[in-house]
């Protein structure tokens, strides 16, 4: 059965906004957008002076983590944070795990978030996207030097499964290699976290430092590496692993000619300013990823070392910290960049025919005539997620 919703504005995408616009949706997919009343005998929803717009996308986080919300100190540095984490996650029982990763679901639909980034190392999280309709991608991730490697068991009939790699500094370059070339001939994207810390960025280019005995503790052979190397970036690009398909996460240690080369190979790449700050005490610098022609999505981490799970809050974080980006540039990153760095651009990022049709109805925190962009950073924005 079709169904009209008609609203005072219909953002189609973060250059289109379509005045007292509507939508026709059927089976929960959008069949015509346009202007106006829309088509007569068709049952109506009326959205009043609101603006319809795409969903928010959460590229990455770590929704099996969020037990550990308030648990882990991140102040100490991140090497620190890491070894309690592990010790802590290690210390919670699993059941506790998934209810606490399915009520930050719950919570980031709440606002806005309707597709996810999740990055999996323990598995418990894949049965929210196989049984509890969470949309997005279920990564599972491996470091070190697994073997053998293979897509996840039933990932054929799965396409929301792929695979990650930890980072270039904790997974054997083998082993990196080898799930991108699984996930590419699955036609599945592929994560990896790269240039975030200064330890990793000293251990790649020297093979010394804080990782190296930490991977010595965790048992992980890295003399057969390819170390050193002249950077993070340089080292993975060297592995033929980065293209249109390579989500690259955080890049907080990046230069101006890493970034080019990374947008020159066609990644992604998915920032997470809130957690960056908090382990890191710094932010990247997006404006000069947009400037060097690389395409950024949004991201959280996880609760161990963010506050949410909103990609609305990651979209205030990013104006904050980088405020020479236009309102609408920050929107698309929060909607059709991580919509398309993830698979679903034909169905999530945008409001156009054969896109899904859940969508968010936002509300002006005040009476206004045009539609403004600008809304997404005022603290009392009104976002309901429809059905």
């Amino acid at each position: 059965m079709r169904r009209l919703h008609r609203a005072r504005w219909v953002v189609a995408d973060a250059d289109t906004v379509i005045n007292h616009g509507h939508l026709v949706v059927e089976n929960g997919t959008i069949v015509s957008v346009g202007t106006g009343k829309g088509p007569k005998g068709v049952e109506v929803e009326e959205h009043g002076d609101t603006a319809l717009v795409p969903a928010f996308v959460n590229a990455h986080t770590h929704l099996e983590l969020s037990a550990l919300s308030g648990r882990v100190n991140g102040t100490d540095g991140f090497a620190p944070w890491v070894r309690d984490l592990l010790a802590v996650r290690e210390s919670i029982p699993r059941d506790e795990l998934v209810l606490a990763a399915q009520r930050a679901v719950t919570e980031a639909e709440a606002s806005g978030t309707l597709l996810f980034g999740e990055i999996s190392t323990l598995g418990i999280t894949r049965p929210l996207f196989e049984n509890k309709g969470t949309k997005g991608i279920w990564f599972q991730e491996l470091l070190g030097s697994p073997e053998p490697l293979s897509m996840p068991a039933g990932s054929k009939d799965a396409p929301w499964v792929s695979l990650a790699a930890h980072a270039p500094h904790t997974t054997a370059p083998g082993a990196i290699k080898a799930m991108k070339a699984l996930a590419a001939e699955a036609g599945r994207p592929f994560s990896i976290h790269l240039d975030e810390s200064d330890a990793e960025r000293e251990f790649l280019t020297t093979g010394k430092g804080p990782w190296a005995e930490f991977l010595t503790e965790r048992g992980i052979d890295y003399s057969s590496w390819p170390l050193p190397a002249d950077d993070p970036v340089s080292y993975l690009l060297d592995l033929g692993v980065v293209d249109s398909s390579t989500l690259v996460v955080h890049l907080l240690q990046a230069g101006v000619p890493q970034l080019r080369r990374l947008a020159d190979a066609g990644a992604t790449a998915v920032c997470c300013i809130r957690s960056n700050r908090l382990l890191h005490g710094r932010v990247p610098d997006i404006e000069a990823m947009v400037g060097a022609g690389l395409t950024v999505a949004l991201g959280t981490d996880s609760l161990a070392s963010c506050e949410s799970l909103s990609i609305l809050d990651e979209m205030r974080a990013v104006a904050t910290c980088a405020p020479g980006l236009s309102p609408a540039e920050i929107f698309r990153m929060a909607t059709e960049n991580g919509a398309r760095a993830l698979g679903f651009s034909e169905r999530f990022g945008r409001l156009v025919p054969g896109c899904s049709a859940r969508c968010l109805e936002v509300t002006p925190t005040s009476s206004v005539r045009s539609f403004s962009y600008g809304w997404f950073f005022d603290e009392g924005l009104a976002v309901r997620a429809l059905q």
